[in-house]
This record gives C-alpha cells, structure tokens and sequence, in this order.
C-alpha cells in the first residue's frame, strides 16, 4: 500500500490515516519552521500524547545515536537534492526499542524545498524476524 500520497490530504486540518489494525502514521515538517505535524498513527509509534505539540529536537531524540546520524544525514541530503529517502531507523519508548521505516519526500514550491513528507511503519518484528533467521 502506498501511503504517501494520502499525506497531502487532510480532514478539518488532520491527517487522514491508515487503518488502526496497521502500526503506521503520516507525517509532514514545515521546513522553514521545522514545526511536525503528526497523524494518531506516529503519535502511537512514538508514546506521545495524541495532539500534543511535537518539538522536532524531541522527537528526534528519541532516536538511538546511530539512526539520529543516518536520519539526520539522509534528511539533508533528500532536501538539498529536492528528493525523497527511505530508512530504517531505531527509535526508544520508554524502555521499549521499536524500528519503523520512514519513507519521506521534499515537496517544492517553485524549486525551493518547502515541506518534508511521508509515512513511518512498525517494523520491529520484520527485523527481528530477520535477525533470528540470520544467525
């Protein structure tokens, strides 16, 4: 299923999001503000408070140091070459480390990068699954 175009539709200011059965969320950053903007979907992937306000240094720390790095560095890349990424990034909640795939893409006004776009999915048990199989 692909989710990213939903992202560009919202209801009364919300994201539309992907069935509740599905461990996913949409979510955008303004790039000139780097303020979030996050369906239920993320807030859950995260254990935040759905319709909190979301702080982008916040929740990027939520980010093991290797996947902050990664994140980070394909985020500037992705803006800098008006494109898009997917990765898979390991994230803490609590005590509990969970993997989501974060697929994103720079949207453009004019040329100009203005807004980073995408979905986040659950992915812990597809890695885990792999690295029981690999060993």
């Amino acid at each position: 299923m692909n989710i990213i175009p939903a992202v560009s539709h919202a209801v009364g200011g919300r994201f539309t999001d992907v069935p509740a059965s599905v461990s996913a969320g949409l979510w955008s950053c303004d790039l000139a503000t780097e303020q979030l903007t996050w369906s239920d979907g993320v807030y859950d992937l995260f254990g935040a408070p759905r319709g909190s306000r979301v702080d982008r240094h916040a929740a990027t720390a939520r980010y093991t140091p290797g996947s902050r790095i990664a994140l980070e560095c394909r985020r500037m890349a992705a803006i800098r070459d008006r494109s898009g990424f997917t990765l898979d990034a390991e994230i803490t909640v609590g005590p509990t480390r969970r993997w989501i795939r974060i697929v994103a893409q720079v949207e453009c006004d004019e040329g100009k990068p203005m807004r980073l776009f995408g979905s986040k999915t659950d992915v812990t048990f597809e890695k885990m699954a792999g690295l029981l199989t690999d060993h």
